[in-house]
């Protein structure tokens, strides 16, 4: 690479860069950003200069990025995302009127329970609007709220810095789903049935199998995983058609339960109770934009039913 520096770098070629790599094509890039298509080869060829790297090989008509151009247009394109909707929405928000695209960090369980009331607000009132869901590891969530990938997400609260701030939306419980004829037969497994079947268990961490393996290690409680997802709705499927057992969320539960193909069955545990939040940067907390979002968010989760007791 290049030994000149970003301090020597015109800020105004990654937007360019970013362009191209939207467009694949330097013609179209042109048309965007009113220049001619010489112009944007001109800084292309600086842009490539800089990094010591084509960036862009054609193929046909199209411009294909090169690995390094795909690393530098993921550092950028936050950073360019917040400054133009910053320019965009500057003063007051207002949603009627707003193009905004917001990047929410929803799990597959969230979305099926949020998701359509989230869209169908949103419709009523901002049509301009749109969102991009995003599914994300716990490690990953703080940063990508940090860089601005993430306007929100939704989950279990965690050990997240000073930084991200939340609001408790509403809670849920882990239970266990099983087929209608499964061989646990009562509505609360004993502790020999749980350390005898085998579970499709849910995580969302890189490191391990997340709330409900911790929990079950503390109360000294051992079972089988047979399989473990990152997609909590994939589990039903697969309980309805083996022996599994499926831990899952008791909301997403009921959901399935009510087609009359699942049974839910209570793990021989107490306190198995988890808190969904709404979790975001503390940078944005005063953003016009980013409160208006939020509060849809806070109005549809008011909608869901008390948590049924077991």
């Amino acid at each position: 690479m290049s030994k000149t520096n970003s301090s020597n770098l015109d800020l105004n070629l990654l937007v360019i860069l970013d362009t191209i790599f939207t467009e694949r094509s330097l013609t179209l890039a042109g048309n965007k950003l009113f220049m001619t298509q010489s112009a944007v080869s001109h800084a292309l060829s600086k842009l490539r200069h800089h990094f010591d790297d084509r960036l862009f090989v054609r193929r046909g008509n199209i411009m294909e990025p090169t690995p390094l151009c795909k690393t530098i247009h993921q550092n950028i394109a936050p950073s360019l995302k917040a400054i133009n909707q910053s320019l965009a929405d500057r003063g007051e928000f207002d949603p009627a009127s707003s193009k905004r695209t917001f990047s929410l960090g929803l799990s597959d369980y969230l979305c099926k329970l949020l998701l359509p009331e989230i869209l169908r607000l949103i419709d009523s009132r901002a049509l301009g609007i749109s969102i991009r869901i995003m599914q994300t590891t716990y490690e990953k969530r703080e940063e990508m709220l940090q860089s601005g990938k993430l306007d929100v997400f939704l989950g279990c609260p965690r050990n997240y810095g000073a930084g991200v701030l939340k609001e408790k939306l509403f809670e849920d419980r882990e239970v266990c789903v099983v087929r209608n004829d499964h061989p646990i037969k009562g509505e609360v497994m004993n502790e020999e049935e749980m350390a005898e079947n085998e579970f499709a268990a849910l995580s969302l961490s890189e490191s391990g199998l997340g709330f409900l393996e911790d929990y079950l290690y503390r109360k000294g409680v051992q079972r089988k995983i047979k399989i473990v997802l990152q997609q909590e709705t994939v589990i039903p499927s697969l309980v309805e058609n083996s022996n599994l057992v499926g831990s899952i969320a008791q909301r997403l539960a009921e959901m399935y339960a009510a087609k009359g193909r699942l049974r839910i069955v209570h793990m021989p545990l107490e306190n198995t109770e988890f808190e969904v939040s709404q979790h975001w940067h503390s940078l944005n907390d005063n953003d016009p934009a980013q409160q208006w979002i939020r509060s849809v968010i806070k109005e549809v989760a008011a909608t869901l039913p008390p948590l049924k007791g077991k």
